[in-house]
């Protein structure tokens, strides 16, 4: 074990946190925002807002940004040209024990999109909004969009917030996806400086990781976007459709049980109800 390791693992033994000098930066200027004033106004209005959204048709429709950085062993391409054509399950495939920990970091998302409204870093409309990437048809939603003139006076950044069990948080030193997605978003806003915040849910302690973007990560998911895009094109042209993964061979496979396209993929259930029918 090299000295970086042993330092790391000695570290994590006496459950030290280790992050950058930026990263402790930001967390003091975070770790102020707990004492300032509510701004009853803003906050009324973001909860509204996320109390609201979706009220018009609460059904999610087309292709999703966090689908493409999947590792390769659970991305499937046939379910995300499917997803531009028909429509999805609604969550009925989730079981309630993964229901109640979406809803628990849902509320952890909550606080902290709140609290940057208090010290004035976001707007309301810069916090948990969906926006769209018209060239791949992609749907994405950054947690939160900001500006910290104390930490980063010439750009906004990305945040991604992310809860955690305490074991995890105990050992991570960085939170095994929220880097890939965050890197996907700083690439799809534009916006290339951002961090990944992971909340231990048991004792409210927090890490940072700082990041700038880096072109190199999201190079595979820009190729897998034009990839779907090129399918999906060839569905109308040609009327091929992409095949199943070879772990897919019957609609109660363990794979398929869980993938909210199950319906479309395999003709039962809805069946395949085209969007805007």
């Amino acid at each position: 074990m090299g000295l970086v390791d042993s330092i790391k693992k000695e570290a994590q033994d006496k459950r030290t946190k280790i992050q950058s000098s930026d990263a402790t930066k930001l967390e003091k200027i975070m770790n102020e925002m707990f004492f300032l004033p509510k701004d009853v106004e803003k906050e009324a209005a973001f909860v509204k807002q996320v109390m609201t959204r979706g009220l018009e048709t609460t059904e999610r429709v087309g292709l999703h940004a966090s689908a493409l950085i999947k590792d390769d062993r659970s991305f499937c391409l046939r379910e995300q040209v499917l997803s531009l054509i028909y429509k999805q399950l609604q969550g009925e495939q989730i079981s309630p024990g993964l229901k109640r920990i979406f809803e628990e970091g849902n509320a952890i998302h909550e606080k902290w999109q709140r609290m940057f409204l208090r010290a004035g870093y976001s707007d309301v409309d810069e916090l948990d909004v969906t926006q769209f990437n018209k060239k791949y048809r992609i749907s994405f939603t950054p947690d939160i969009i900001c500006y910290i003139p104390e930490f980063c006076k010439d750009s906004k950044m990305i945040g991604e917030l992310k809860s955690v069990n305490t074991y995890q948080f105990q050992k991570m030193l960085r939170h095994p996806t929220a880097w890939k997605q965050l890197q996907w978003y700083m690439f799809l806003t534009g916006i290339h400086k951002g961090f990944v915040l992971s909340e231990d849910k048991n004792t409210q302690d927090f890490k940072l990781e700082i990041y700038d973007f880096d072109p190199e990560i999201v190079a595979p998911f820009i190729d897998r976007a034009e990839e779907i895009k090129h399918c999906y094109k060839r569905v109308f042209s040609e009327g091929k459709m992409v095949p199943r993964p070879n772990d897919c061979k019957k609609p109660d496979s363990k794979r398929c049980k869980s993938c909210a396209m199950r319906d479309a993929c395999w003709n039962i259930g809805k069946g395949k109800v085209k969007i805007g029918e």
